[in-house]
């Protein structure tokens, strides 16, 4: 199922795109592939019109070229340079038996695997052919097959480097998402290799009788090409040729670049929209002459229209004499003039995550009037409320030890329900409390207890186990009291605060005139304020839905009583500060670690399948001095997203570089390019969403691509129908984890004593 635009809205897109092509000087642009109406509003554009206002970079497009598609000829698969990650066939990481060797100073690929697969996406219909650059080893040749259909065979020569290729196919390929496997021949001996590859490339056949010259990453990069004495660190192409990276614009992206000759002759260039179900969209398209005079072309293109939507951007060398290219100099992504402003100093932070909570029972999601949730209502009309916030993991430890350490769970290892975090890793906790800032931990939540790691490094530790006997709402009683002294002895003090609170997790505290008054009056089920949790784990551990109507009226009737308990003491919380005079002063956040679920095999579990009713979380920020006060965020946020903000709201830093985003910016609306998918992790399993798109799957195995927009329960896979999204998202995903993954052996055990047995156990995690 293909999904296109409303003929109005794509009309209109579409020719605003073409009437701020008027940006650029000097430029030619073709109205040919543009719909009608659009050509006029282009050539109607006065040539004088002002020029852009300074746009910030923000994404340098040269850094971006490994997890960028080349194209010159056919599609080039370069071995070196990490270019082909996430090309594995879905594989996370790179095969075991594939190494990085130096011939002539370039990196190739050493292959042991008997057989290598790389996925690729075919951008048309075309007769193909693959051909190779290699050394054989102990492999003479090997076998080539197209989503198994052979296609020929490489035939090598030992330790000499030849390019071999198959023949081409007698009919074309189709467009779209495709597999390429490589068998080698021949058996090896202990230290032995099959074949060096440079690079593969998928050809398509020309008349073109020039040597092949492939566009690998080391040839595209010109560090410092100069045109009449004015240089530029550039993609330099040769004709036919291309680079497409896919990015998420906001409505102040622009794409700004140079463009040139290099060589005596002229040449052609072309900037295209690229989009799965729709036509390549000509954004500009400019002459160039080359030769002694030659000389850069500023282009600076608004991609508001295309604001949203994941799109490929492709720069493409349409015309060139041989051996000439065309130079696309300095290509950014740009923002906003100014930087987005950062999150204004604050003397506190105090943030507070509910466990067992559903967004869409909170104000303002919920859409409805939550006489019982006064508190969060409040915060809703007068906080600044985020509505994509995302969990990285559905396990709750791991949530959490993303939201105080700033890493996702990869990185600080706290993957699975069994994990500690390590005493290596740093916490906003540890950062602050080295700098004089007076920090606080309070805990109601077993999983974030000493025995899994948290808790070191703060000045004041408070546990709650739900076995205790006090209230559920201690852990923000305590909270509330501890700011109140702290604040009494020094009212100086800088403080930091983090409350984990039971939220409408069971064992529920339910006076008996509640409970008498609850529906139905003579409910005999197994439902009871302080059993509950064990109840529903023994019925997860079944697997099925056993639930009565009345059982699930009981759980959320409960739950709803024991969340306007957290309610109220929230306020409590809040009017100390605003008491102490800090309020005005104060970063205040809550948020959720992991949605509850709706089904009976998904209440108050943890390591649940990645899907987005359990990773979507509430967020409400107050803003010191009101900062954005009542806005309602869509932009993407994430729970690393808090850590930074905290830590800069302090005036601190981390000692490495920081991941996630600064609210205040995101709230600000200038942040810009969205340049990374939001990326969840469980295990092997992967749930990674750009916008409305959710890719997500176990590594290994073919994945499912989800549209929100238009499915959004994902009862379709779209993967073979938007093959660019599902390249791109896919590739994003093994790129990040492989550059945040910690060594397995760094994960650490949680000590489960027999006391922490017992608590698990009250609290359903046993």
């Amino acid at each position: 199922m293909t999904r296109t635009l409303p003929r109005s809205a794509g009309l209109t897109l579409l020719s605003a795109a073409a009437a701020l092509l008027s940006g650029c000087t000097g430029c030619e642009t073709s109205t040919r592939d543009l719909p009608a109406g659009a050509g006029a509003a282009a050539a109607s554009a006065s040539p004088a019109a002002p020029p852009l206002p300074p746009a910030r970079e923000l994404v340098h497009l040269v850094d971006e070229l490994p997890s960028c598609d080349l194209e010159h000829r056919g599609i080039l698969l370069d071995t070196g340079a990490g270019a082909l990650l996430g090309r594995f066939a879905w594989q996370g990481v790179v095969p075991t038996g594939i190494h990085a060797v130096e011939h002539d100073g370039s990196t190739w690929a050493r292959i042991s695997e008997r057989q290598i697969k790389l996925t690729f996406v075919l951008p048309s219909a075309s007769p193909i052919f693959v051909s190779s650059r290699a050394v054989g080893l102990a492999a003479k040749y090997a076998t080539v097959a197209l989503d198994d259909q052979p296609l020929g065979t490489l035939r090598f020569q030992r330790d000499q480097i030849r390019i071999a290729s198959t023949p081409t196919t007698t009919l074309p390929a189709d467009p779209g998402l495709h597999t390429l496997t490589i068998r080698f021949s021949g058996r090896l001996r202990e230290g032995e290799s099959f074949a060096d590859l440079d690079w593969v490339r998928v050809g398509i056949p020309d008349e073109d009788p020039a040597t092949y010259g492939p566009p690998t990453l080391r040839d595209v990069v010109a560090p410092a090409a100069a045109l009449s004495g004015v240089p530029h660190r550039s993609i330099a192409l040769r004709a036919p040729g291309a680079v497409r990276c896919a990015f998420r614009p906001s409505t102040l992206t622009r794409l700004r670049t140079a463009i040139g000759a290099q060589g005596s002759s002229e040449g052609d260039a072309e900037i295209r929209i690229l989009r799965d179900g729709h036509e390549p969209l000509v954004l500009h398209r400019l002459h160039v002459e080359g030769g002694d005079k030659a000389t850069w072309t500023d282009v600076e293109l608004p991609l508001a229209p295309f604001a949203g939507s994941l799109v490929t951007i492709e720069l493409r060398a349409t015309a060139a004499a041989r051996g000439g290219r065309i130079l696309f100099g300095d290509p950014v992504l740009a923002g906003a003039p100014e930087p987005p402003p950062s999150v204004p100093a604050a003397r506190a932070v105090v943030i507070v995550a509910l466990n067992g909570v559903e967004r869409p029972d909170l104000p303002p999601w919920s859409g409805r009037p939550e006489p019982s949730l006064v508190t969060l209502s409040d915060l809703a009309a007068s906080a600044t409320t985020f509505d994509h916030h995302r969990a990285p993991s559905t396990v709750v430890a791991a949530v959490i030890a993303s939201l105080l350490t700033g890493l996702p769970p990869p990185a600080h290892t706290v993957t699975d329900a069994g994990a500690r975090l390590p005493a290596r890793m740093t916490t906003i906790g540890a950062i602050a409390s080295d700098s004089s800032v007076r920090t606080g931990f309070f805990t109601g939540v077993p999983t974030t207890f000493r025995a899994f790691g948290f808790g070191p490094g703060w000045s004041r530790v408070l546990e709650h186990p739900p076995t205790s006997g006090d209230t559920a709402t201690t852990p923000i009683d305590a909270a509330t009291a501890w700011i109140s002294e702290t604040v009494r002895q020094d009212a100086g003090n800088r403080l930091l605060a983090f409350v984990h609170a039971r939220g409408g997790h069971p064992p529920w505290e339910v006076g008996p005139k509640e409970l008498h008054a609850l529906k139905p009056t003579e409910y005999a089920g197994p439902i009871e304020p302080r059993r509950a949790a064990q109840a529903l784990a023994r019925l997860r551990n079944r697997r099925r839905d056993v639930l009565s109507p009345d059982d699930r009226d009981r759980i959320r009737d409960l739950s709803t009583i024991a969340l306007a308990g957290q309610d109220r003491a929230l306020g409590n919380l809040i009017g100390t500060l605003k008491a102490a005079g800090l309020w005005e002063e104060t970063l205040f956040i809550v948020t959720g670690d992991l949605s509850s679920g709706r089904s009976d095999a998904a209440l108050y579990a943890e390591g649940l399948d990645l899907q987005e009713p359990f990773l979507s979380l509430p967020l409400y920020v107050h803003f010191p001095g009101d900062l954005y006060a009542g806005r309602r965020v869509a932009a993407p946020t994430e729970i690393i997203d808090i850590a930074r903000t905290a830590v800069a709201a302090l005036g601190l830093s981390f000692a490495r570089k920081p991941l996630g985003k600064d609210l205040a910016s995101v709230a600000s609306g200038l942040e810009g390019v969205e340049r990374d998918p939001q990326i969840a992790a469980l295990g092997d399993r992967y749930a990674t969403r750009w916008g409305n798109l959710v890719l997500s799957g176990r590594l290994g195995v073919p994945p499912f691509l989800c549209d929100l927009e238009v499915d959004p329960t994902c009862a379709f896979n779209r993967r073979e129908v938007m093959p660019l999204a599902a390249m791109s998202l896919f590739r994003r995903t093994v790129t990040f984890d492989l550059s945040v993954r910690a060594p397995a052996a760094q994960r650490e055990p949680a000590t489960i004593d027999a006391e922490t047995a017992a608590v698990l156990n009250v609290w359903g995690a046993q």
